[in-house]
């Protein structure tokens, strides 16, 4: 009879083993779909200025998947592929961004010919503003993209 005891708690303790290993890879996998979702990457950007004293009209689109950065000024148009240091550069200071509160914030109406106008669009979401109200959280994107039409045009 103990002999039978002692053979029954190891099965026993097996059965829990196993429940426990199951109920692990199920909040594990939980884990993961959840983390997976919550963090969306932006895969697009369209950044227009336009304006100024030199009567700025550039369109920029960053495929921020692919690297491929596409501007247009007036008639031309010139291509080149981001490095991977410029697409976690753009990644990093777009998700420092609130961009819901950004794009609910209205454009000032006070225009000037001095001001450059911007519209940003990441994925679904615009952002319309000046230079005389640009938010202190939007000027480093602003900064960047704008570095990189400098870089694009003086190619």
């Amino acid at each position: 009879m103990i002999w039978q005891q002692s053979s029954f708690l190891p099965n026993v303790c097996q059965l829990h083993r196993h429940w426990f290993l199951f109920i692990a890879l199920i909040v594990w996998v939980a884990g993961s779909v959840a983390c997976g979702t919550s963090v969306a990457r932006p895969a697009t950007i369209l950044f227009e200025r336009s304006g100024g004293l030199a009567g700025l009209d550039d369109r920029l689109t960053i495929d921020l998947t692919t690297g491929t950065a596409q501007l247009q000024r007036r008639k031309e148009v010139l291509t080149t592929t981001l490095s991977a240091e410029q697409r976690s550069r753009l990644a990093t200071l777009i998700a420092a961004l609130d961009l819901a509160n950004l794009a609910a914030t209205p454009a000032s109406p006070h225009q000037c010919c001095d001001f450059l106008s911007y519209r940003i669009q990441i994925d679904a979401i615009t952002i319309q503003t000046t230079d005389a109200d640009l938010p202190a959280s939007l000027q480093p994107l602003v900064t960047e993209l704008n570095a990189i039409i400098t870089g694009l045009h003086t190619r």
